[in-house]
């Protein structure tokens, strides 16, 4: 019997080998799932670590013992307990010193290796006692170098009079000053979590000059453990700090793995010494585990659909084998060969095919597992864990041969000599047909009935079950569609249309070639479409949360001082936009405050459709500015209820008169103008620099005693003399408003103008009553989100303004799902418009959207305008790493998957095709025999060629539009639930146009490669 099995394999030479390969297939598809979430985990472990903050790779321990018991205990036990494999031990102290001469205090520090961080610009580092080093700006503070002695007695800051003072203590100490440094890297990680450097120190001349105002030196002052000992006993606050810094190339996938128990061990070990364990490395590694969770629960169930899918194939192959087989086997069942060799005889050689392609399978699928995945590589050493995916790939192909001969092993011998098909089994193909329907129109359900990202389960499978589904359908009514077509075409007397259409119709193994080229056209056109849409809304989430292509983070400026910049570093308005990035506070989400008129040129495309942004610049009255040195206003007053010849007011309760406005880029300056006097008179009080002119904000009164009426005639500026609000502006009622300052509708004040004046009536109040220029909207409008965290509160809208006490109210003119700056939570207002109502002082994030057109010298443009870039993060970068975080890990999988779908229909078609030119020979001859002219049966045998092709093209990227429409939402994207548009109902039509074109070249070259002239 093994005689006649190999003589079987060597007769069909050609089919034994397409077998092998797909007998591979299922093995690789088995083995390179496992293989492809190995590679995935170590990947996303290595970017992750590569991507994060200096202050997430350190783990901190400090001293929970009192100043008086701290001694040098921590230090000496820490660095034995402390110690951990994959981090570098740096223990560090510094108290606070300040020399005699200078009001500045500096913190003396040790920390170990510090030279080895620290680029010297003159001298060398401190080994000996009372050697320090100084950084170069301290040099410039002490007014010190190299060689020069200070001495510095321990400090700490007190409040004098209100105010913060250095406090000398103890004897003092003589420090040698043997080195200047400057920091390599102020914020790698060495430095500990938070770095001893101000923000903006070596880019804003400012940070110096602040830090000298605060009485504060701005680098730490480095010398020896043995230098600190100089000071025998510590009056001022010491601190003390181990800290583990990771090394990179140890933070492994297994360091991950073994990470909760680290953590354990190190927290048991700190509480053993009495100190505190501060774990700066959670965030690290909750996104890890965040990315990996997603990898493993996906890309099994992906990894599924391929190897049933390969399953299919082999029984299509071997069931067309044993269609061609039929006759001979009927031979062997005639002259009585028992049931168990007869078994062998027939599925043996498609078995053993099957089976010799494992080992080739199993190479192959670690190494297209491993290296699918970017910046992967082959872990050999998984063999152990990867037999069972292996053994459960070969059984299950076994099986699908045995399934393929079972009716010609077990079906009667008359009917296989005769070639007859028993039509009894179609029950049975029809019921298989109705659940695979079923249980995709279930897995469509369920997906779309998700919340969030899908994480496995049978709504992953949705799409491949719908286009499964319809690959079915479309070979199920081929059938009749083939029948009539043919019957068509004989009464019009097209005898080739009518013959290919007959044998479609009646055999089944043309319709299995169409089914499977839809099924691999369609798998091939989905997994594309949903890559690419993948990519495209990980790009666009990435653009929408940034704000703009690129944006920059300069130093601390006031919103109006930033608008005023970068519109003179981009007078046309074509590449840049000014921003300010303002916190969620208590009551209401994150805003951006940005200059409206720019953002449909900068910021990211469709961010905002034009119409909403109109809707955040009504219009409203121009603004009044002054340019004067001083200010003046000619008013009277009337107080109908107090008589000044007998009423007095009490002590701190009489009325005054100020002026407020804004200097360009600042907050509100309140300028007194004296007590309010009876009658008319001319107040006038002294402006801040002006420069291209102040804005006129209001005329306050504070406090209003009694019931008070203020009739303004007129204000004007002195040096130069100039009317700023004269008659024609006083008498217009819609240039001015009147409220107070705590927005007490009650004690509103009340306004009338008339005779080139305007009075204010004003109600007793303790709060400041104001006659406000109406030069930006009484209740500012914004944009909103439309998530749950976006909501309108009790008290209504209200947006926080930095440097301003008291928030602005606020109404939403309109919401959208995303906002550019604030993603898919928060509002966004008119940076302008916001500066009028609550004028901006220094605070939040001020910030520099830059859009795709910006010259190369953009930041050299905002430098000359007074903005020092501090950061730069662009939108490209931040897709790119979420490209390779979990999710889009796993969706890459998908092209895996389509790619051993590809493979499997080329190899089924070549089988099939195989087996039907023999059949389709012997056919043939028996029609030329009774007519049928040769080049007719050709005409036919194209037209049989062709249906695959022409279907697959036609059908299968419709099936892939099909299931997108009901199954996009299984699409992995991203990995949590935050962003809240969903992915597009239709694909990009350019990328469909190329996959379609790319799904009808592959069919064809397969049609071109499987053609051979038959012979009749």
């Amino acid at each position: 019997m093994i005689g006649v099995i190999v003589d079987l394999l060597r007769a069909a030479r050609r089919r034994t080998g397409v077998l092998v390969l797909l007998g591979a297939l299922p093995v690789a598809a088995a083995v390179a799932g496992p293989a492809y979430i190995d590679a995935a985990q170590r990947t996303i472990v290595a970017d992750e670590v590569a991507a994060a903050k200096p202050n997430e790779t350190v783990l901190s321990f400090v001293p929970t013992l009192t100043e008086g018991d701290l001694g040098d205990v921590f230090e000496r036990v820490g660095a034995t307990e402390f110690a951990t494999p994959g981090f570098d031990l740096h223990f560090g102290t510094a108290f606070d010193v300040a020399p005699r001469d200078l009001n500045l205090a500096w913190k003396l520090s040790y920390r170990d290796e510090v030279c080895a961080h620290v680029t010297l610009d003159a001298g060398r580092c401190p080994t000996g006692r009372g050697e320090v080093m100084i950084g170069f700006q301290s040099a410039t503070q002490l007014g010190a170098g190299v060689g020069d002695a200070i001495s510095f007695r321990q400090s700490r800051f007190d409040s004098v009079e209100g105010a913060p003072q250095v406090v000398r203590l103890g004897k003092a100490a003589p420090l040698s000053i043997v080195g200047v440094y400057r920091p390599t890297d102020p914020t790698e990680a060495f430095w500990g979590p938070v770095p001893p450097f101000p923000p903006g120190l070596f880019t804003d001349p400012r940070v110096v000059t602040n830090a000298t105002f605060s009485q504060v030196g701005v680098e730490p002052i480095y010398t020896s453990r043995a230098t600190t000992k100089l000071y025998d006993k510590l009056e001022v606050n010491e601190s003390q700090v181990y800290d583990l810094v990771a090394d990179p190339d140890q933070l492994t996938l297994d360091w991950v793995d073994h990470y909760p128990a680290e953590v354990a061990r190190m927290t048991a070990a700190a509480a053993g010494i009495r100190s505190g364990f501060v774990v700066g490395t959670d965030p690290l590694v909750k996104r890890i585990e965040q990315s990996r969770a997603a990898v493993t629960s996906l890309v099994p169930w992906l990894a599924m659909t391929v190897v049933p899918l390969c399953w299919f194939v082999i029984f299509l192959a071997a069931a067309s084998g044993a269609e061609s087989r039929r006759t001979e086997l009927g031979q062997v069942a005639v002259r009585g060969l028992p049931l168990p060799y007869r078994w062998w005889l027939a599925a043996g050689p498609d078995a053993i095919a099957v089976v010799a392609g494992a080992p080739l399978g199993w190479l192959a699928g670690q190494v297209v597992g491993s290296y699918a995945v970017p910046g992967g590589d082959v872990d050999l050493s998984l063999g152990s864990a990867l037999r069972r995916f292996a053994a459960v790939a070969v059984v299950g192909a076994v099986l699908a041969v045995v399934l393929a001969y079972r009716p010609v092993v077990t079906g009667r011998a008359i009917d296989l000599v005769r070639k007859v098909t028993r039509q009894g089994g179609a029950w049975r193909s029809v019921t298989v047909d109705a659940m695979v329907v079923a249980l995709a129109a279930f897995a469509v359900v369920e997906a779309r009935a998700v919340e969030g990202p899908v994480r496995g389960g049978l709504a992953t499978l949705a799409p491949v079950l719908v286009i499964l589904a319809g690959a079915l359908l479309v070979g199920r009514l081929l059938a009749p569609a083939a029948r009539r077509a043919g019957r068509r075409a004989l009464a019009a007397g097209r005898l080739a249309g009518a013959l290919s259409g007959v044998e479609l119709s009646r055999r089944t193994a043309p319709r299995r070639a169409v089914t499977l080229a839809v099924l691999g056209a369609a798998l091939l056109c989905f997994t594309v479409l949903a890559v690419d849409a993948g990519d495209a809304a990980r790009a666009q989430r990435a653009g929408i949360e940034l704000g703009a292509a690129r944006v920059l983070d300069v130093n601390q400026v006031s919103g109006g001082t930033l608008r005023a910049a970068v519109r003179a570093a981009d007078p046309d308005g074509r590449w840049a936009m000014g921003a300010v990035a303002i916190p969620a506070t208590g009551s209401g989400p994150p805003t951006v405050a940005a200059d409206t008129e720019r953002l449909a040129t900068v910021a990211w495309p469709g961010s905002v459709p034009a119409d909403l942004l109109h809707r955040l610049r009504p219009a409203v009255a121009p603004s009044v500015r002054v340019t004067g040195n001083r200010i003046q206003v000619d008013a009277t007053v009337v107080m109908p209820t107090f008589d000044p010849t007998r009423d007095t007011f009490r002590e701190g309760s009489e009325p005054e008169l100020w002026i407020v406005v804004q200097p360009p880029g600042e907050g509100e300056r309140t300028v007194p103008l004296g007590d309010l006097q009876f009658g008319r008179h001319r107040y006038t009080g002294n402006l801040p620099e002006c420069g291209v002119g102040c804005r006129l904000v209001a005329l306050e009164a504070q406090p209003v005693p009694v019931a008070l009426e203020l009739t303004v005639h007129e204000i004007s500026q002195l040096q130069p003399d100039q009317v700023v609000a004269g008659a024609g502006l006083l008498d217009d009622p819609a240039r001015w408003r009147a409220t107070t300052e705590d927005r007490n509708t009650a004690t509103a004040p009340k306004l009338t103008t008339g005779a080139g004046t305007i009075t204010v009536e004003m109600a007793p109040s303790n709060s400041a009553q104001r006659l406000v220029v109406a030069d930006v909207t009484e209740v500012l409008p914004i944009l909103r989100t439309t998530s749950n965290i976006a909501r309108e509160t009790d008290t209504g809208w209200a947006i926080a303004s930095p440097g301003h006490s008291d928030p602005v109210p606020a109404t939403a003119v309109g919401a959208l799902s995303t906002l550019p700056g604030v993603g898919g939570s928060g509002t966004l207002v008119d940076l302008d418009y916001l500066d009028r109502a609550a004028p901006m002082g220094a605070g939040a994030r001020p910030q520099v959207w830059v859009g795709p057109d910006a010259p190369a010298d953009a930041v050299s443009r905002l430098g000359d305008a007074g903005l020092i870039v501090l950061g730069e993060t662009v939108a490209a970068d931040r897709a790119a790493y979420e490209d390779r975080a979990g999710a889009a890990l796993a969706a890459r999988y998908e092209l895996v998957t389509a790619a051993f779908a590809v493979l499997l229909v080329l190899l089924g078609l070549g089988l099939v095709a195989a087996v039907e030119r023999a059949d389709r020979s012997a056919r043939g001859r028996v029609l030329r025999a009774q007519g049928v002219a040769a080049r007719t049966l050709r005409a036919s045998a194209r037209l049989l060629d062709l249906w695959p092709v022409l279907l697959g093209v036609l059908l299968g990227p419709l099936l892939a539009l099909t299931a997108w429409a009901l199954a996009r939402s299984a699409t992995p994207v991203f990995l949590d639930a935050g962003w809240p548009m969903a992915l597009p109902i239709l694909p990009d039509p350019v990328t469909l146009g190329l996959v379609w074109a790319g799904c009808a070249l592959l069919l064809l070259v397969a049609l071109a490669g499987l053609r051979r002239r038959t012979r009749f």
